[in-house]
């Protein structure tokens, strides 16, 4: 293309200053250079109750028409670039804003609405396809524009969340439905936790789904939400900008666990997790706020294993210690085994007044646990503990206190170990843990 384009932006105040100035002063004013050189057909941008980045609210393009190609009727024909082609080298510098609106687009026909309230719009501009027809020896002149396009603009898509079944609204989106939409949460598999997207967070809930209508009768069961709002490209015009969606929670902190390092990164006494990969902990060490805290969360197993866990009690402060270290009552574990578990009362553990064991210190007998299995696991109790034959402590397999029949502890094993000018000898009554200190 050798037509070259000259892009004059100006506000009309800005215009008449320069006209007075060149009045005054004898210099040209932009619309005579233009008409000079030949560049004296010219299209007007105009925002339109918008601005342009730049600050201004009109733009001017102006284009010298000979050596065009021509149509038909010996017109030549003009291609156009829209405002922020990124062809013009900054497109960003010539973007169109308008609070809270988005841009339908540019449209060359603007006449007054039959009720003389705005405008209604025709004629859009397809910069791809259409082409500015001029008559190449037509008298033309660069102040007088051949044509004006405007742009027009839309209220911003917005989407109001409530609570499924409720009228409190939780948050507003607003969003330019031409460049995004909203995508419906979803479960990041290299996180375990849900990717809420534009959607609301909630406090101690975690999102389970979402519905266009309030008693749940209508799911949203595609990807994206499907905005009721219908934008109208040949008039300009958009209804139904604004809707509603209600959404579903879970009660407390979920995550879907596909690794170990998942499980740990997410550790929480009130974390409700569902495995869906067997989990090996070879390489990750085991929370210590699972080992002494209060666990009122939940692990749902699928038939899943945790395998290869390294447990070492050492804080002399806590009452109770395992691989969890209170199960409260209203925690689930289930569908669960534990492999290959190696849980250690350390050399200078003070036993006196504590309750410890593989699995846990102790387990409410209100706590669900349905279908856990422990196999190849072993308590080792170091020689070096601090222990007096006086000493009131509670040492099971499974669970020093609580309900542990739910559990089959054969697979667990009890063993002294560590170097000590005494030892420990060691006594399984019932799955409980008697404990004798004797000189070597």
């Amino acid at each position: 293309m050798n037509n070259k384009i000259r892009t004059i932006l100006l506000i009309c105040l800005m215009l008449g200053t320069l006209m007075f100035v060149c009045g005054c002063s004898g210099a040209k004013d932009p619309y005579q250079i233009n008409d000079e050189e030949d560049f004296s057909i010219s299209v007007r941008f105009d925002a339109n109750g918008g601005t342009f980045t730049t600050n201004v609210t009109v733009m001017t393009d102006s284009f010298n028409a000979s050596g065009l190609p021509t149509n038909g009727a010996g017109e030549a024909q003009i291609p156009l670039l829209a405002p922020d082609d990124p062809q013009r080298g900054n497109g960003n510098a010539f973007s169109p804003v308008k609070n809270g609106c988005f841009l339908l687009g540019w449209y060359a026909q603007r006449d007054e609405a039959p009720d003389g309230e705005g405008y209604v719009y025709s004629k859009k501009w397809d910069f791809e396809k259409d082409r500015l027809a001029v008559d190449p020896d037509g008298d033309y002149s660069a102040s007088e524009p051949v044509m004006t396009l405007y742009a027009v603009w839309a209220p911003l898509f917005e989407i109001e969340f409530y609570d499924l079944g409720k009228d409190e609204l939780l948050d507003t989106y607003s969003y330019d439905p031409t460049l995004v939409e909203v995508a419906v949460p979803s479960w990041d598999t290299e996180e375990g936790t849900i990717d809420m997207e534009r959607f609301p967070k909630k406090i101690d809930h975690t999102f389970d789904g979402a519905y266009y209508d309030k008693e749940g009768t209508r799911p949203v069961d595609t990807d994206t939400v499907e905005h009721c709002g219908i934008i109208d490209e040949a008039t300009g015009t958009v209804t139904g900008h604004s809707m509603k969606l209600y959404v579903d929670w879970l009660e407390g902190e979920w995550y879907h666990i596909y690794s170990a390092e998942q499980f740990i990164d997410n550790a929480s006494l009130r974390g409700h997790y569902v495995i869906h990969e067997d989990l090996d902990f070879s390489d990750e060490i085991w929370p210590n706020s699972l080992m002494y805290g209060n666990f009122s969360g939940s692990i749902h197993g699928n038939g899943h294993t945790f395998s290869n866990i390294t447990a070492e009690q050492t804080n002399n402060s806590k009452s109770y210690a395992g691989l969890f270290g209170n199960i409260t009552e209203s925690a689930q574990i289930s569908d669960t085994t534990f492999q290959n578990v190696t849980f250690t009362i350390r050399k200078g553990t003070r036993v006196v007044g504590t309750n410890f064991g593989l699995f846990a210190g102790h387990i409410s007998d209100a706590a669900q646990i349905q279908n856990v299995k422990i196999i190849d696991s072993i308590l080792q109790i170091d020689s070096g503990i601090y222990y007096t034959d006086d000493s009131e402590y509670i040492i099971g397999l499974v669970c020093a206190m609580g309900d542990m029949t739910t559990i089959d502890d054969s697979g667990i094993s009890c063993i002294a170990v560590g170097e000590a000018p005494e030892k420990v000898l060691i006594t399984i009554t019932d799955g409980m843990v008697d404990l004798e200190i004797v000189s070597e």
